[in-house]
């Protein structure tokens, strides 16, 4: 919960609370069957004219519901998912993850946050009656599944982003870094001796800003603070955005990947497969995959067509690539990254 919100009683006569109790807080208690350890998983808090709702979901992802009247009859619903931090191009960031987001009803929603500090909400409006519960429990339903989708799209295809749960708990809180010297931060920490240095925080900047090498150094520097059982990820994807597949291979299975699942994963990694496509271990991540399935993440689908591709199976490839893009055609980064198929050498 941000710490930034201050906490009021709400009247309970309150019009615009009944409408977040009756239909907003039943269906998000019904989607938190777990809790994030040391948050609240639902708040309610007045503000000025307004009524707000946070609600902290299992992987760790923040969802905030505002609602405000407009008249007797209509409330006006605000649905904010945060979508995470973004530490360079921010613009360009945000213009990926809303052609992403086109055939959806969300929308990245700039902000003064997005241009201070990267932290980029994805969402949408809308209005309601006290007898919308309907369309407000598929509402949140498809925020919910946006998020989870998210939880694989962005280390597939935007790694450098960094999770709202990632940066709490750090040895300095993140709104007293130096926002807008991040990097001169970084460089003058990384110069420091490894005991005067803040190992969390230097990892979470170095990741944010792409530069892979000083992930794996501060790995390799600070096995202490920097675990491997809980950093293997970390290492993995660090050394597949270099182009090691092998050894980021080798470092999820350091870190207890088994069968391409991490401990607790409810899916197969997707950097894990994908090092393992490009590592040439295509038919290994086919048999991992396994046939099309209604239950499984989209992800799936672009790695097996990726995996069937270098396999000699274009005319399989191209099938799955068609199901995968038939959910996300907006995905521009992973259009780029599909093998063009079917054209003369």
């Amino acid at each position: 919960m941000p710490d930034s919100v201050e906490k009021k009683s709400i009247r309970r006569s309150n019009p615009v609370k009944r409408i977040l109790e009756t239909l907003v807080v039943p269906v998000f208690e019904e989607a938190l069957p777990d809790r994030v350890e040391g948050f609240e998983p639902i708040e309610l808090v007045e503000g000025d004219g307004e009524v707000d709702l946070w609600a902290t979901l299992v992987p760790g992802e923040l969802v905030h519901v505002s609602a405000r009247a407009i008249d007797g009859e209509r409330t006006m619903l605000r649905f904010s998912l945060l979508a995470g931090y973004f530490l360079e191009d921010v613009g360009m960031q945000s213009l990926l993850v809303g052609s992403l987001l086109a055939p959806t009803h969300f929308h990245v929603q700039a902000d003064f946050h997005l241009g201070t500090c990267g932290q980029m909400p994805v969402g949408c409006d809308l209005v309601v009656r006290r007898d919308d519960g309907p369309l407000v429990r598929q509402r949140i339903g498809e925020l919910l599944q946006l998020g989870l989708d998210l939880e694989w799209y962005f280390p597939l295809r935007m790694p450098s982003r960094l999770r709202w749960l990632d940066l709490h708990g750090l040895e300095i809180p993140w709104d007293e870094l130096p926002h807008g010297e991040l990097g001169e931060f970084l460089d003058a920490a990384l110069e420091a001796p490894a005991a005067e240095r803040t190992p969390q925080i230097l990892l979470r900047l170095a990741q944010g800003f792409g530069r892979w090498r000083d992930v794996l150094r501060l790995l390799r520097e600070h096995p202490e603070d920097l675990p491997m059982e809980r950093f293997a990820p970390h290492k993995m994807l660090a050394n597949r955005c270099l182009g090691r597949w092998l050894p980021a291979l080798e470092a999820a299975e350091e870190g207890g990947l088994r069968d391409g699942l991490f401990e607790g994963a409810v899916w197969l990694s997707p950097s894990y497969l994908h090092c393992m496509i490009e590592a040439g271990k295509d038919i290994e991540a086919l048999q991992l995959l396994g046939q099309p399935s209604d239950d499984e993440p989209d992800f799936y689908d672009w790695l097996r067509g990726l995996a069937l591709v270098k396999a000699g199976d274009e005319g399989g490839g191209t099938e799955a690539f068609a199901r995968y893009f038939g959910r996300w055609s907006g995905d521009a980064i992973g259009i780029a990254a599909t093998p063009a198929l079917g054209e003369e050498e």
